[in-house]
């Protein structure tokens, strides 16, 4: 399906505390301008106990590249991202090569028990281990994490990086984990695509910060 490729993920075997299983693009090692970029996103909403696997991210993205799967409005996030990402709208070999460059994470380990409920503290503080060793495997050089509530929720180790200067003139934190050999991972808070999110000017930020 136009040149997509999901390569098998060697979390489930290497990182026992990892429960959804991150999407790997074939070309995550390649990356994006040379850099491996970890998407982070937040937490899985799972209606009914069997959808509560550890592939459903894997299965959300296989599903927003599949032309032929019905529309659903969850899939108008992460088209705004794409922009942003890519600096234009994207047809569907554009999409599979985009995917394909990264990897996606979900935060929270555990399933939310509603559509628009916020993970508890104590969810967000259960889901370190498995963030440390997500970041420990697949070594991103940058990560760019969806909203403020999230950045704000993850583990205080590291040290906050240099600022960001935003298209606007403005000023955004920037944060850096340092893994076990001290290998540098960058992350950079962006608006969380769902609202309130400007693809241009995203675009324009997340280029910057990942060809530091």
């Amino acid at each position: 399906m136009y040149g997509l490729f999901h390569r098998a993920s060697k979390a489930a075997v290497a990182l026992p505390h990892v429960h959804f299983q991150p999407w790997l693009g074939s070309g995550y090692e390649r990356g994006i301008a040379g850099r491996k970029v970890l998407v982070l996103g937040e937490s899985h909403y799972c209606a009914r106990t069997e959808d509560d696997v550890p592939e459903v991210t894997v299965n959300v993205i296989r599903d927003l590249l599949d032309p032929e799967s019905e529309f659903e409005a969850y899939k108008n996030t992460y088209t705004k991202f794409e922009r942003a990402l890519a600096g234009t709208e994207l047809d569907w070999t554009g999409k599979a090569r985009l995917w394909n460059s990264v990897m996606f994470y979900n935060y929270v380990q555990t399933p939310l028990s509603g559509p628009r409920r916020a993970p508890s503290a104590e969810e967000f503080r259960s889901s370190e281990t498995a963030f440390f060793e997500v970041l420990e495997h697949f070594r991103p050089d940058c990560v760019l994490v969806w909203g403020r509530r999230l950045y704000n929720a993850l583990p205080q180790a590291g040290a906050q990086g240099e600022d960001l200067l935003l298209p606007d003139g403005g000023y955004q934190e920037t944060w850096t984990y340092t893994l076990r050999d001290g290998y540098p991972v960058r992350l950079l808070p962006i608006t969380h695509p769902s609202a309130g999110f400007t693809p241009s000017y995203w675009h324009k930020a997340i280029m910057s910060f990942i060809n530091r």
